[in-house]
Parts: C-alpha cells; structure tokens; sequence
C-alpha cells in the first residue's frame, strides 16, 4: 500500500490572516474528506519570523487534523526542538496523543535559521546542546507521568547529517532523514546495532523526491499555476544558501529552475500510476495542494485524482 501523505504549511505570499483562515479551512476539509478514500496521512511543519503565515505551531495544528478525523496520522515535520520548553513540548505532545489514541508522529530538528531562533530569545550557538537537554527531558518527563502510546509518543530526531544519526541512536529513537540519503541510514544502522537499539528510518524513497500535484494537463498548469509554486521554492530556497532539506532550493529565481530541480512536479493520474508501478522504492507519495496559497478549486482537483484515479488503480 503507497503512503499517500497530504502537506500544509498554510503560508502566502502576503502572508494576510483572512487568507490564512482560507487555507486552514481547506486544509481540515480536504483532510477529514481525503481519509475516507484513503489518503494516509498529513504533514505540518514549523517556522517563525516569515511574515507569510507559515505554520508555528505543528503540535496544535496537528492536533486541529486528528480532532476532525478518526485514523488519519498526523505527522510533525518537523518542531524546532531547542525552540521548545521541553516539559511543556512533552505534556503538549502527551495530551494531543491521549486525544487521537497515538496517531501523532513527532520529529524534532534542530532548524537553521538564526532569526527563528532572534525571535524567541534562544541562542543559535547552543542548538546542540540544547536538543539534547529537549530530548533527555521529554523523555524523563513521559516516563514519570505517562503516557497513551508506550513507552512514550512516536518521536523521531530529525535532520540529514552523521550528528543527527548519532543522536538518534545515542537516544534510542527513530531517524527521520530529510531527504533520501541511504549513507545517514547506514551509518544509524550500525551505531544502532553497536548499542542494542532497533534501528527505525524513515526517509524519502529514490524516485519521488518532492511534491506532486496532479492535473490532466500538466503544461497547462504550470502555466496557470505555477506561480504559486515558484513563490514558495523562491522564498524557501532564499532562507539558507546550503540545501537543508528535501524542498530547499537554495538560489532558485525562475519557474524553469523550479521545474528542473524534480522538487516540485505536475504530473497525471496515468503517469503517476505508471511511475509507482515502475519504481522498486516509491516512498511516500506527497502532496502539497495548497501549496503558495493555491486557489482552493485546484487543490481539490489534484487531490480528487488522486483518490478517484490513481488510488483505486493502485489497489
């Protein structure tokens, strides 16, 4: 069975509330829709200081899905760690668990940018140390009081780089790799076995390296659409000159850059279908449909395809 995974940031380029609301509407409703034909899956994610909206707070908008759905996970992709006060990240985490019966997945990172960390009055330099005392903490603090999932709620240490397999393993958790880098996991692997942890990664398969979108005529819709994309590739790629994540594309400024880079594709139902069936390791299957504030009628319409065509041929 693919993991079929629905993505949202709720950011636009004026990043206005009104357009905001509009966003988290459409996002709650095409989730609760999307989980009775069988979408897996969403994924929030978390940063500050953008001044586009874009989501701060992924416990509690995780939380906003698992209230209005009853088997979807939400997956948090991830919290800011050293941003944290570690035993209110912990109850905060403990209660949204408790409420959808352990359908919250959790990663933390260390993030990488400085401003993030100006605005909440946390030092930059002691991110390190810091996401080891998050870490130690949350997990003594879920040990004392308890929790619905056991031992404690699914968390991963998220990141892409051998520091964050060894914190991983050092702490017996999961790894969460933010892009498809088999050496990382390899390298988990081993630390893991060196220690008598059970090693779980989880990690974005070799083909569908991005976010897809789906549209009976791609070209077509990047000409219709594709302005919403390349707002966000433009300003996600301007925050680090270094590749930091699986959609960071640093220094990106046209939609033909976009479009090379494989990040970000429109694709149809048949040749999604195709290319699934094709592939040895497809991973999880991601979509962004809102993504740029994207007009709500093409959101639907991607993600109708992708549970009224693809889906069942897949089945």
């Amino acid at each position: 069975m693919t993991l079929t995974v629905l993505r949202f940031n709720f950011a636009s380029p004026q990043g206005d509330p009104r357009t905001q609301g509009r966003l988290l509407s459409a996002a709650l409703e095409l989730a609760q829709w999307g989980e009775s034909r069988g979408i897996t899956s969403v994924s929030v994610d978390e940063h500050h200081a953008t001044g586009h909206g874009w989501s701060s707070n992924p416990i509690l908008a995780a939380g906003m899905f698992l209230a209005r759905t009853s088997t979807l996970i939400a997956s948090v992709d991830c919290a800011l760690g050293p941003l944290w006060n570690p035993v209110r990240l912990a109850e905060d985490i403990a209660l949204v668990d408790n409420m959808s019966r352990g359908r919250l997945f959790t990663t933390v990172g260390l993030g990488y940018r400085e401003v993030e960390y100006e605005s909440l009055g946390v030092d930059f330099s002691e991110r390190g140390r810091l996401m080891d005392e998050l870490l130690t903490t949350m997990l003594s603090t879920w040990a004392d009081t308890g929790s619905r999932t056991q031992p404690h709620p699914t968390l991963f240490v998220g990141g892409g780089v051998r520091a964050t397999a060894r914190r991983a393993a050092r702490f017996g958790l999961p790894l969460s790799l933010v892009d498809h880098l088999p050496e990382i996991a390899a390298y988990y692997r081993e630390l893991c076995e060196q220690q008598g942890v059970t090693p779980v990664v989880l990690m974005p398969g070799p083909v569908n390296r991005g976010m897809i979108y789906l549209h009976e005529d791609p070209d077509r819709a990047w000409a219709e659409l594709g302005e919403h994309i390349l707002w966000e590739a433009v300003t996600y790629g301007g925050w680090s000159t270094a590749q930091r994540s699986l959609m960071h594309l640093p220094g990106v400024s046209t939609l033909d850059e976009v479009k090379a880079s494989g990040r970000y594709r429109f694709l149809t139902p048949d040749q999604l279908i195709d290319e699934i069936r094709e592939a040895d390791q497809y991973g999880p299957l991601v979509m962004h449909p809102l993504v740029g504030g994207m007009p709500d009628e093409a959101a639907w319409k991607s993600v109708e395809l992708l549970t009224d065509k693809v889906l069942p041929a897949l089945r």
